[in-house]
């Protein structure tokens, strides 16, 4: 394991525990927020490095850290406006949901190591949650499964 694997546990505990406090709701918009940050940071943070005053990796993580700070601004803001609850499941939920928002800002932060090291270096390479985090190793092969259900001859 190396230093982004234990980064990675400890944002799951601490955004869990903050997201089961706070609701289904707000994690779930929190969720859509951060989802929407790490898929439009890579295409701003190549114009933040066209003047070449900042490297690839800083000028990403600030598109992340700015995005993920108008989300958490946003959903905080509406927090205090309304009160949603949707009953006894809301904080297991929020919990489940706010899990679901670290693993997203942990697949960022492996981004940013890929971009600060390279996907060869022995931080990346030696990780022991980066392949399923940023390479998705299982959803890929969890699809390429189902993709074959009913076309072998097992199923027929």
């Amino acid at each position: 394991m190396t230093w982004p694997d234990f980064i990675v546990i400890v944002l799951c505990i601490l955004i869990g525990i903050a997201e089961a406090q706070r609701g289904f709701v707000v994690a779930f918009l929190d969720m859509l927020g951060v989802l929407l940050t790490v898929e439009i940071a890579p295409a701003v943070y190549l114009n933040l490095t066209a003047s070449g005053t900042l490297s690839p990796c800083t000028a990403y993580l600030i598109c992340i850290g700015v995005g993920t700070a108008i989300t958490a601004t946003a959903t905080t803001l509406l927090k205090r406006q309304t009160q949603f609850d949707i009953g006894s499941f809301d904080s297991s939920l929020g919990g489940l949901f706010g899990i679901v928002v670290a693993l997203i800002l942990s697949h960022a932060m492996y981004g940013a190591v890929v971009l600060a090291y390279g996907m060869g270096s022995y931080v990346y390479a030696r990780s022991a949650f980066a392949g399923q985090i940023y390479e998705l190793r299982a959803v890929h092969g969890f699809l390429g499964f189902m993709s074959k259900i009913g076309t072998t001859e097992i199923a027929k």
